[in-house]
């Protein structure tokens, strides 16, 4: 596999919190639909990548969760959002905003051509711009959702940046310890040093002591003998 399991189902919980940001905040523009759709089969890819590594790891515990991930949230957004578009299309779908503009800009061809005010009282054209304003408020709900999207990522990233910068603190926190540990240790290895060296000076002393003794012992026996 060319990604891991970690992030498959990373991806899988990205497309599935876009399709649930996206429906609550009722922004159902056919387009939103399109995206909730295509998100939907993005997660539904990812559970099964997630269930063909689970496998082949015999991962029994992850196996269960992907299945049960499918049933419990893939499988009623699938459902909710295909439903939604059945309604869409069933209400005659949405035209094409060029042709609107273009139907609009068309009012006046029967006195000659040129734009025409539109009767906003009622008929075809009066229903045609409250079509326009229902669309503008699905965009308008729809760029909501995506700055509330980002503000949940900008605020998950400070989360993560303060979790690192404590990390950092508790890190740095250590290295003071441990460099005053070397500190201590330092220390005593000089104070170790110094003993030595004066023992090693006290047996130069006592060495040389009991050399000048021998020396007069000698020189007392040697005296001695020759008289």
């Amino acid at each position: 596999m060319s990604q891991t399991y970690l992030e498959y189902e990373q991806e899988y919980n990205q497309s599935l919190s876009r399709v649930r940001s996206f429906l609550s905040s009722h922004a159902r523009s056919l387009t939103t639909l399109k995206e909730c759709d295509r998100l939907i089969s993005v997660a539904s890819r990812c559970a099964s990548a997630m269930e063909t590594i689970a496998g082949e790891e015999n991962n029994t515990f992850q196996l269960q969760e992907c299945r049960r991930r499918v049933e419990r949230e893939v499988t009623p957004l699938m459902n909710e959002v295909q439903g939604a578009l059945r309604e869409k299309d069933g209400g005659g779908g949405m035209m094409d905003v060029e042709q609107r503009r273009n139907e609009l800009f068309a009012g006046g061809s029967n006195s000659g051509g040129g734009y025409a005010s539109p009767n906003l009282d009622g008929g075809e054209t009066g229903d045609m711009m409250q079509s326009l304003i229902r669309d503008s408020d699905d965009l308008l709900s729809e760029s909501r959702a995506l700055c509330a999207e980002s503000e949940e990522i900008g605020s998950g990233t400070l989360g993560t940046m303060g979790m690192q910068r404590e990390q950092l603190t508790n890190a740095s926190d250590y290295l003071r310890g441990a460099r005053g540990t070397v500190d201590q240790a330092r220390g005593l290895l000089q104070d170790m040093n110094r003993k030595a060296l004066r023992n090693k000076r006290f047996l130069y002393c006592v060495i040389a002591v009991l050399i000048l003794a021998n020396l007069l012992v000698l020189i007392a026996v040697i005296k001695k003998h020759t008289k």
